[in-house]
């Protein structure tokens, strides 16, 4: 019997990862990955379970799922499940399969009873357990995370996430990460490496570092990112590496600066800040706090003013207080960030700020995130003017119909360009005519943007393909997206000139 598996996946890119080596695994039985889920008989879904709001993200999707099984297995996987896994059990009586994190091969083995044996050099699946059987958790740090290898992907294929490690040692007074995941686990230099150089073969160019504290890197090992990152830099096809879940309190300038100086390391750094009044990030027990500050960022671009910096800001800690907003607002206008995440404080069983007194109202912390993405629009925005008219390596990911029917959203994309900056009247009338043409459009990234992280920039498809390197033209921008041109000289096999 041929049977397929799809996978949904909740929450960041390290459990996209996950999902991809679970994928693998499955694919090591037999079992092929399809991106259709009615073309599958056996749905996973990967959850996410970090604050309430992804768990009641994880609790919806999986609503839906049940009521379109029908007989169909339906696995219920990662973080959510590695603590709830008991509460699942009972509450959605449809799930076949119930398991934590890091559980690829118990999960294969569970929907594989009966499978026709796999080839001699496909991975062995662990014992059987039973469908409808109590939860497959163990201990995070007893979890061997497999399958990184030999994983298909669910990212174009001209780019990849690689996870560099798993867990974390921090102590943050808000996270229940290390509850969760473990203590922090690097995976070898020379694992990582053997990796990469496989993804390049499959046609892999470019690659971004996730764990859930890569600044931390080797600590627990004997190696460091430096080093990790010098080795990935060697390897020959790979055109753009970019380092995310930095900790700008546990790494220094002058490292940040040596890495920034290898040829493929991007100019771009994510660096979560959190907060930046001194009284929260204490009572958050923010690693290395008390030496990061608007300073650090500027040192930074010092002698790189191209550099891109990404953050990401909690509201709503307890005891926050205007104040403490109006602290962060000047850290922000000062430091500059091309790209700004935020979210809300959920107060989390086991952690230390879940105790805390002064809770601050949902209103007040929705009217103080808007306060601080107006200021970052602002500050995006003008970030991205300064690159109109210039004309920068783009790698196009997607090729899409700007039409209302569109799954895409390119037709929501281009008319955000109402309100865009210009480089000149001409190029509005260009974007016009491609929206009542109704031709497609191709969307990619510059160094600029992470891959679904941040905004893309979008182009007249032409003859452009997915995975094609060329350089373009800034003609139009928003706080969040470009539209450019192709420049002439560009060759599809060899990329811009």
């Amino acid at each position: 019997m041929n049977r397929r598996v799809y996978c949904a996946t909740l929450g960041c890119d390290k459990n996209l990862v996950d999902s991809e080596a679970l994928l693998g695994r499955f694919a090591g039985q037999g079992i092929r990955a399809v991106d259709d889920p009615m073309a599958a008989d056996i749905w996973v879904l990967n959850s996410c379970g970090f604050i309430d709001a992804a768990r009641a993200d994880s609790a919806e999707t999986l609503r839906d799922l049940c009521a379109h099984k029908g007989d169909r297995l339906l696995v219920v996987c990662g973080c959510w499940s590695q603590e709830h896994g008991d509460m699942i059990r009972e509450s959605f009586p449809e799930v076949d399969v119930v398991a934590g994190v890091g559980q690829f091969d118990s999960v294969v083995a569970a929907c594989a009873e009966g499978e026709t044996p796999p080839p001699d050099n496909a991975p062995v699946a662990a014992p059987a357990f039973p469908l409808a059987g109590p939860p497959i958790v163990d201990d995070p740090m007893k979890v061997d995370y497999t399958g990184m290898l030999d994983r298909p992907l669910l990212t174009p294929p001209h780019v990849a996430f690689v996870k560099v490690g798993e867990g974390c040692n921090c102590s943050c007074t808000f996270c229940r990460i290390p509850l969760i995941r473990g203590k922090q686990r690097s995976r070898s230099t020379t694992e990582i490496v053997q990796e990469v150089r496989g993804l390049v073969d499959r046609g892999v160019a470019e690659i971004q570092l996730v764990s859930q504290n890569t600044s931390d890197f080797g600590r627990d090992t004997g190696e460091n990112l430096l080093d990790l990152v010098q080795a990935l830099d060697g390897i020959d096809g790979l055109r753009r590496m970019r380092l995310l879940y930095l900790y700008s309190g546990l790494v220094s300038v002058d490292d940040l600066r040596r890495i920034l100086d290898l040829p493929t390391v991007t100019p771009y750094l994510d660096l979560p800040v959190q907060h930046a009044s001194p009284r929260l990030l204490k009572a958050m027990r923010r690693p290395g706090a008390s030496r990061t500050s608007a300073q650090f960022f500027k040192a930074l671009r010092e002698d790189r003013p191209d550099l891109v910096l990404r953050s990401t800001a909690l509201l709503g800690f307890p005891g926050e207080e205007d104040e403490d907003v109006s602290i962060l607002a000047d850290f922000l206008a000062e430091v500059e960030f091309d790209h700004l995440g935020t979210y809300h404080y959920s107060p989390e069983s086991g952690t230390p700020s879940a105790l805390l007194p002064d809770r601050v109202p949902p209103e007040v912390i929705l009217d103080r995130e808007a306060l601080i993405m107006d200021l970052q629009a602002e500050i995006s925005l003008g970030r991205q003017v300064e690159r109109l008219g210039k004309g920068f390596d783009v790698v196009v990911d997607r090729i899409a119909g700007p039409t209302a029917e569109d799954p895409s959203g390119a037709a929501e994309l281009l008319e955000s360009f109402d309100d865009a900056s210009w480089l000149d009247d001409r190029e509005r009338d260009d974007l016009r005519g491609v929206m009542q043409s109704g031709a497609p459009v191709a969307i990619g990234r510059s160094h600029h943007f992470g891959y679904d992280l941040d905004g893309v920039v979008i182009m007249p498809a032409g003859d452009l393909r997915p995975g094609q390197w060329l350089e373009a033209e800034f003609r139009a921008v928003t706080s969040f997206d470009c539209w450019a041109f192709p420049r002439r000289g560009n060759d599809p096999q060899k990329g811009p000139q």
